[in-house]
């Protein structure tokens, strides 16, 4: 007696002739399918068949599907790394037209990731010209020997937080007709009120303050954010012997307006020449 068959496998035509003598016979199918080794589900298909007097081949399409060959993964993969923004869909039509494989779009999927291709969301950041690559690696040559020197740099940047207007989706949970009740809304304001920005520096491990501001920032904004803050750091984190230390901060206007390139000077602030940063240069 045969164990019967699990899951979906083609099953010979001469065992489907078998199973018809049986079912003509009187067998039951349970004893049929327990006898020769096949699910009941094929049984009762192929009396359903002899029932409406169909041919018991399978139909065209019914096999299981060729699984794809190596030859089909290097293809995949050469069609992948050529353009790495192209869906499955789109590799699946590349495939046929290059060697008339058809893989699906989920095939293609289940490949890329079993050669451990996932898909990633792909990261911004800000446009290099060969200009700006330039100026990074002069940059990088000027100062590739420093080791202690850089606790001298007083490293300062500003940051904006999304609070309110937040770009990312954010997924509720809920039936068709709670569509309007208010968790299924988030809120949203106009004119830029619902961002915070901060500024901060940081030197040699010890973190300065963070100063919160709003609205648009011009030079004398900019001095005005950072004028107690940055002074008072500067006390605070140097000794009085200790007068190697420099203000780094990027190439945004206000950094480099005549109002704020002045006060620093009034100040006694050394400035460190940053790179040029694509965005804002």
């Amino acid at each position: 007696m045969q164990a019967p068959v699990m899951g979906r496998a083609k099953v010979p035509f001469n065992k489907k002739i078998k199973i018809k003598a049986l079912l003509e016979f009187g067998i039951t199918q349970r004893r049929i399918a327990t006898t020769l080794g096949v699910s009941k589900k094929c049984v009762y298909n192929v009396s359903k068949k002899l029932k409406e007097n169909l041919p018991l081949l399978n139909a065209p399409g019914q096999d299981r599907k060729k699984a794809p060959t190596p030859i089909n993964d290097r293809n995949l993969l050469r069609l992948c790394k050529k353009d790495r923004t192209k869906s499955s869909q789109m590799l699946s039509s590349e495939l046929i037209l290059s060697n008339g494989e058809h893989l699906s779009a989920r095939t293609v999927r289940r490949r890329l990731l079993d050669m451990g291709y996932k898909s990633y969301q792909a990261k911004k950041k800000p446009l290099r010209t060969p200009a700006h690559k330039k100026q990074r690696l002069l940059f990088a040559h000027e100062h590739q020997y420093w080791s202690h020197e850089w606790n001298n740099i007083i490293w300062s940047d500003e940051a904006h937080f999304e609070v309110l207007n937040r770009k990312n989706r954010t997924f509720v949970r809920g039936l068709p007709s709670e569509a309007d009740q208010p968790f299924s809304f988030i809120p949203k304001v106009q004119g830029g009120r619902g961002c915070i920005s901060v500024w901060g520096c940081t030197a040699g491990g010890t973190r300065g303050p963070l100063v919160m501001y709003s609205g648009k920032v011009d030079g004398c904004a900019y001095v005005k954010i950072i004028e107690e803050a940055l002074t008072s750091f500067i006390e605070n984190t140097f000794d009085s012997f200790n007068k190697n230390w420099v203000f780094m901060h990027d190439n945004a206007p206000p950094h480099r307006s005549n109002y704020t390139m002045k006060w620093l000077q009034d100040k006694g602030i050394k400035v460190i020449k940053m790179a040029s940063d694509a965005a804002r240069s």
